[in-house]
């Protein structure tokens, strides 16, 4: 699973286990499998089979969820590349009591919240103790990102792309861009409701915070969702974003993936999913309204988190600061001690990042790191 920027590593099993019958033969339809993982493949059938009627349960039990008005607060949506601190600001904003967010068991499991003593022992058996790229502690009911759930919900999903490496521009183009079809849309759009309302029913807060780097280039989409939701977009210096979005992905693939594909090849995805991902911010976060979004630079808020995080409450009119603090300051803490990762990069590379990222370097005004080391 990937998240809080992923974490499962599962051997012989599919983040796709959580879906129903239909949206896991239509995850796979018309795609390329290769021999090494059609084992994986038919023991994510055998667990999707044994699951079906649990999901069942769920399905009766939230039949009239979605003429209810569940959301009742403006969304806050976290933006931002994968590793640009999205997963820290999301962890250390779960922490307020207010807050509802994707658990790690749901993101995996959307649709058996009704039997989830069984399948949560399911996950805590074959899920890692520590997210291996990057040594994060991992727990079922920790915040995660939302991007798997909707996979397993509907077959509307760009995370399809850690299945298949090489049909990512599709899934861009159809599922963040949305330029396939209205249906397409529409779909995904009522099945995202019906997750963030869960969500809020799963944990009991009442204000959804949620955070999917794939969101940054959906702002469009979720504003005609909810025209007045909060967006909290955080970036990093492109340089270290490159570096450890290779190192997770190369860590990530091989316990998802059902082709082969090498660090080369997810360099090349790198450069070219950032670029769009980006560009298409820069294009739609006009749309925002300028109270409803708050731009937050990772060193900074690393340095000083907990007066940018009494500024985010502050821009975004969030109302129990108070409240919240001492939740925040306590969490805040609890990470103190925690060592980040130390990276080299070929000059080669350091040149492609400087050339084909020049725009978001130029724009946030970074460097390269003074104690990266260049070989």
């Amino acid at each position: 699973m990937a998240s809080s920027e992923s974490n499962f590593k599962l051997p012989s099993i599919s983040t796709l286990a959580g879906a129903s019958m239909r949206v896991y033969f239509k995850a796979l339809w018309g795609r390329r499998i290769e021999a090494a993982y059609f084992i994986k493949v038919l023991i994510t059938f055998l667990i999707i089979l044994f699951a079906t009627p649990f999901r069942w349960l769920d399905y009766l039990y939230f039949y009239n969820l979605r003429r209810k008005n569940i959301i009742r607060e403006n969304p806050i949506f976290i933006l931002g590349h994968w590793r640009s601190g999205t997963t820290f600001l999301h962890n250390v904003l779960c922490q307020d009591p207010k807050a509802a967010y994707i658990t790690t068991y749901q993101s995996l499991f959307p649709e058996h919240l009704m039997s989830q003593w069984l399948f949560k022992t399911f996950m805590r058996t074959f899920m890692p103790k520590k997210r291996p790229s990057d040594n994060v502690e991992l727990s079922v009911n920790f915040p995660q990102e939302d991007e798997f759930a909707m996979g397993n919900m509907i077959s509307y999903c760009y995370y399809y792309f850690f299945h298949f490496p090489f049909d990512w521009s599709e899934y861009y183009r159809k599922y963040i861009g949305f330029k396939e079809h209205e249906k397409v849309s529409r779909r995904w759009k009522a099945a995202y409701h019906r997750l963030i309302s869960k969500a809020i029913l799963h944990t009991g807060g009442t204000r959804a915070i949620f955070k999917n780097p794939v969101n940054t280039g959906r702002v469009k989409t979720l504003l005609e969702m909810f025209p007045e939701a909060k967006f909290i977009f955080i970036y990093r210096n492109p340089v270290v974003v490159y570096l450890s979005t290779k190192k997770f992905f190369v860590k990530l693939f091989p316990t998802l993936q059902f082709q082969k594909i090498s660090e080369e090849q997810i360099c090349d995805l790198i450069f070219e999913v950032y670029q769009k991902l980006m560009e298409d911010y820069f294009r739609d976060k006009a749309l925002i309204p300028a109270e409803n979004l708050i731009e937050i630079c990772f060193e900074d808020f690393e340095k000083k988190p907990l007066e940018h995080l009494e500024k985010i409450y502050q821009t975004l009119h969030l109302s129990n600061f108070e409240e919240a603090q001492p939740y925040l300051e306590d969490y805040v803490r609890s990470q103190a001690t925690y060592e980040k990762n130390r990276y080299k990069i070929s000059q080669k590379e350091l040149d492609r990042v400087l050339s084909h990222w020049k725009f978001t370097m130029e724009t946030w005004q970074y460097e390269v790191p003074q104690n990266l080391e260049v070989l």
